[in-house]
């Protein structure tokens, strides 16, 4: 039950921190309306106001202890 639990948790945490980032660049490219920075973005920095940044820090947050789980799902319940 545990390992179906957290198996679940594990996505929606993965899934989220995507669309939480997506999100993200797509109100900075919205706002700048440079639709290639979306691309540099990851590679560097970017001047991104509060908003956008606020939304990208908690997608990558998610997505950081999506794989957490994920590692302790793997840890404690390996799959052969």
């Amino acid at each position: 039950m545990l390992q179906a639990t957290m198996g679940f948790v594990e996505v929606i945490l993965l899934v989220t921190g995507v669309l939480f980032i997506a999100k993200s660049m797509f109100l900075y490219a919205k706002r700048t309306k440079d639709w290639s920075g979306v691309a540099v973005m990851v590679i560097k920095r970017v001047g991104m106001d509060a908003h956008e940044y606020r939304w990208y820090r908690f997608g990558v947050s998610c997505f950081v202890v999506g794989v957490i789980v994920r590692i302790v799902n793997m840890t404690f319940w390996p799959q052969l």
